[in-house]
């Protein structure tokens, strides 16, 4: 009797390893991933822990939030600057993206636009040669951190704010210098 007993259970422990169980036979598929699927540099975005966002221009030197537009490009004068060390501040904290403001809501530009004197050619930065947003485009791909350019749309200097094609065309150009860099 006890063979018999081992047989059977034997048995129906080979048999439940081979055959589908009925619990198997009614599982679902996986949902469909629910479309659109975020892209390559969505995803890196969303797997970023740490980012800099290095807000530096004429507001810098009056000491305000925000610039008015009426700013003499002379005040920007920074003594020593040196994105270099921007840059390794940034690799020391494991920072994956820099973002610099290039253009804040008063409109000084913080490279040598040919759209506007209100910008470091203005300033006593190198002489009105400098262009900070080179100098830290050229760090942060020395230290391989990543580089975003914030270019504010809302210009306060700039006559043409606020009609729209001449705005547009200037806004643009600004652009395509900053996507040249």
């Amino acid at each position: 009797m006890a063979t018999h007993y081992h047989l059977i259970i034997s048995t129906l422990i080979i048999l439940s390893n081979i055959l589908p169980s009925h619990q198997n036979h009614f599982a679902t598929t996986p949902p469909l991933p629910i479309l659109p699927l975020p892209s390559y540099s969505q995803l890196k975005w969303q797997q970023r822990e740490i980012i800099f966002f290095h807000h530096f221009g004429v507001n810098t030197f009056t000491n305000s939030e925000w610039g008015t537009g009426k700013e003499s490009p002379k005040i920007f004068n920074p003594k020593g600057l040196n994105t270099t060390q921007w840059v390794d501040v940034a690799v020391q904290m494991g920072v994956s993206l820099s973002i610099l403001t290039a253009k804040h809501h008063d409109g000084f530009c913080l490279w040598p636009s040919k759209y506007t004197d209100h910008s470091v050619i203005g300033s006593p930065l190198q002489d009105g040669h400098g262009d900070v947003v080179k100098d830290f485009a050229d760090a942060a791909r020395a230290g391989g951190v990543d580089i975003g350019l914030y270019l504010s749309l809302w210009d306060r200097h700039d006559y043409r704010y606020g009609k729209t094609i001449a705005y547009n065309e200037y806004y643009m150009g600004q652009l395509q210098e900053l996507l040249n860099k």
